[in-house]
């Protein structure tokens, strides 16, 4: 019987393409999650692209080597701030996608699709980091978080410690997180594996609202099972002595079990055993893998999520004549709606 085309995805992913796949829904699948590049490096390497069409193939090929040309204007953007930073005496610690192709290999350079580049400064350096910037031409984005220039092919985040999901400020700055990390003449810190395994999770479940929505960003799904697999790999124990307080453990073990059904992760024995992650974990499979009761499941996910940004004043004002015709919006949504939603796919730039 042949599986969802989510399952054929995590599937080829993983390096186990399956023969029935319905590539065109497989391939419409990953460029809504942003994982067209990756899912033809998981292909190659594992040697399935000659089972996919040829167009398939072709296509795949097309949008890999494209993304890996962006990467590398990402990266040579990157490498030029990071060394103009170093002529001032900052070393900033590159978060998230920044961190990822700094140091990319070539043959998985134009796997991570990305919008921007996430940096880390001491939060006492962050005027001369704002000056060094300024000095390369960047200028704030009207509307937008970060910095950018007219020719460059992503913006950047500048960031403080306390503008970053995960630990408080002093923890995340205590230098036992960081590795040196160097490209050409310039020298970054990267975090830790179990930091920025942390930091995304802390960034998707809480501030994002995939806890409450029951949705799934798959792109960083896919970056926290890279972590995992490559040395030292992520120490889950670790974390979950950190996480503060009951809402991250909760999101911090959904999360967990995520990664595990989907994509095989192991979780240490004793972790993830308590009733409301799992019972979560279930809401989460049921609203990708049941079209027909995911609608309810969704708009209940939705209210609790909007009660959350109220309770913690993250929500702008409106009045009821704004609500009704948001509510109808979302009542109304087909099929093909709905399943991006559940899937956590964002259309835009997310990180």
């Amino acid at each position: 019987m042949r599986g969802t085309p989510l399952d054929s995805l995590v599937s080829a992913l993983r390096g186990a393409p399956p023969a029935d796949a319905d590539w065109f829904s497989v391939i419409e699948l990953a460029n809504r999650c942003w994982m067209a590049p990756a899912l033809f490096v998981a292909l190659e390497g594992c040697g399935g692209l000659p089972r996919l069409p040829a167009d398939a193939r072709d296509y795949l090929g097309f949008i890999h080597d494209r993304n890996r040309q962006r990467n590398l204007r990402l990266r040579s953007q990157l490498v030029e701030a990071v060394s103009a930073l170093n002529r001032s005496g900052i070393q900033p610690i590159l978060l998230k996608g920044a961190a990822i192709i700094f140091c990319a290999p070539e043959r998985t350079l134009g796997a991570r699709m990305m919008s921007d580049l996430d940096l880390l400064v001491e939060e006492g350096e962050q005027p001369a980091a704002n000056a060094v910037l300024a000095e390369l031409g960047y200028r704030a984005a009207d509307g937008l978080h970060g910095i950018w220039r007219p020719q460059d092919a992503g913006m950047l985040e500048l960031h403080g410690a306390g503008t970053v999901s995960g630990l408080d400020g002093s923890s995340i700055m205590d230098a036992a997180n960081f590795s040196p990390a160097t490209s050409d003449t310039a020298r970054a810190r990267l975090p830790a594996p179990a930091l920025q395994a942390l930091n995304l999770i802390v960034h998707d479940q809480i501030k994002e609202g995939d806890y409450w929505r029951g949705t799934i960003d798959l792109r960083h799904l896919h970056d926290l099972v890279e972590l995992a697999r490559r040395p030292p790999g992520v120490d889950w124990l670790h974390l979950s002595r950190i996480m503060r307080g009951r809402l991250q453990r909760n999101a911090f073990e959904m999360q967990l079990l995520t990664l595990r059904e989907l994509f095989g992760v192991s979780i240490p024995d004793g972790l993830c055993r308590r009733a409301v992650p799992r019972g979560q974990h279930w809401r989460r499979m049921v609203q990708i893998r049941h079209p027909r009761l995911a609608a309810p499941l969704r708009f209940a996910g939705a209210v609790a999520w909007l009660g959350r940004r109220i309770r913690t004043k993250d929500v702008p004002r409106f009045t009821a004549t704004d609500l009704v015709p948001r509510v109808v919006r979302k009542l109304k949504q087909g099929r093909r709606e709905v399943a991006e939603s559940l899937m956590g796919i964002h259309i835009g730039p997310k990180l």
